[in-house]
């Protein structure tokens, strides 16, 4: 497989407007669904769509469809405990988690899986996830009850399959589950939610054993030689598998807390998840397309080890080339869509 062209940017996929409305009310403590319940072809483009499925009644648990996870019951809380700044800082990021599935059917990537991450081996948990994204963003009046049965089944085999062991079939396995998430976050019309919650534990797990990996420390130099490009090759191949992972774990770790958010619970990460957290903002590095395109981004453009999600360094010095969506996806989530709109305003840039 040769590679591939640099992926476009995610917001040329849709450029669809985003309503943002909260007032949902809380999950039911039984939250129960069935095929038949099933509207794919509605999508849930926004969060107000988004807010109608959860509002929705429940129905039968279909006996075929996931087990639910036992656990003790969340205390709910109203939408009127968020504050617009709150609510301003999930927007951003639930307009691209929704973009995930097609994204990463026509560029073979995510924001936070790195395009070349599978071109030796893809594990089977993903190339079930990436036929099921086919058939996701195909879906029409015709195919939307046999696209549901497909997606339902695929998910209720991956959270019943043996725990992965490997780093890559860990880090297959949670990226599957994550664009479960997200093609479960935009059906829209549907009470799809149910099956959302009862996966959440499974990615929270899957998170967890994934954030030892994630947390390793690099071992690039701090120059890479141009020549001969073997140092250049094994480089990137690492940063690919590794990044990809540091960026997963917070990615996973986001998805679950903002659909508790919209479920109507409250929840915050983990102190060990913040703690031993590690990622290199740059796009530059990101976007590279071969070793030698990687080795003169590392050499001479702007790159960011950011630590337990300090951003400050980001934020004093770089530009607004410098960073991508999934850097634009967490500032957002920590700053507010208003204070990175402006930070890129003035820096000559705008928020994409």
């Amino acid at each position: 497989m040769g590679f591939p062209q640099t992926p476009a940017d995610i917001t040329d996929l849709v450029n669809d407007d985003v309503e943002f409305d909260f007032d949902m009310p809380a999950m039911p403590t039984n939250p129960t669904a069935d095929i038949l319940d099933f509207d794919f072809c509605t999508g849930a483009n926004s969060l107000d769509a988004l807010s109608e499925m959860l509002a929705s009644q429940s129905n039968q648990w279909n006996p075929t469809a996931l087990q639910a996870v036992s656990a003790p019951v969340r205390k709910p809380f109203t939408s009127a405990h968020l504050s617009p700044y709150a609510k301003s800082r999930v927007e951003y990021s639930f307009e691209h988690i929704k973009l995930a599935p097609k994204m990463m059917v026509e560029q073979a990537c995510t924001p936070w899986s790195h395009p070349m991450l599978y071109e030796e081996y893809m594990p089977r948990s993903l190339q079930d996830a990436h036929a099921a994204c086919a058939l996701y963003i195909t879906m029409n009046d015709v195919n939307s009850e046999h696209v549901a049965r497909y997606i339902t089944s695929r998910a209720q085999e991956l959270v019943t399959s043996a725990t992965p062991t490997t780093p890559i079939e860990i880090l297959a396995h949670t990226q599957a589950l994550m664009l479960y998430q997200a093609m479960l976050l935009s059906s829209g019309g549907i009470r799809l939610w149910a099956l959302a919650d009862t996966l959440l534990p499974y990615l929270e797990d899957m998170g967890a054993a994934l954030l030892p990996i994630a947390a390793e420390e690099s071992d690039i130099p701090e120059t890479i030689p141009l020549y001969p490009s073997t140092v250049a090759r094994t480089a990137w191949k690492s940063y690919i598998f590794r990044e990809s992972a540091r960026r997963t774990v917070l990615c996973a770790y986001h998805i679950a807390i903002m659909w508790t958010l919209f479920s109507g619970q409250f929840k915050t990460c983990s102190h060990d998840t913040s703690l031993r957290n590690l990622v290199t903002l740059s796009a530059h590095l990101w976007r590279a397309t071969n070793p030698f395109d990687f080795a003169m981004a590392w050499n001479d453009k702007n790159h960011f080890l950011v630590k337990e999600l300090d951003f400050t360094e980001v934020l004093r010095v770089a530009q607004p080339d410098d960073l991508d969506v999934f850097a634009n996806m967490m500032l957002v989530g920590l700053q507010g869509i208003d204070d990175v709109r402006g930070w890129y305003h003035t820096r000559g840039g705008a928020l994409l």
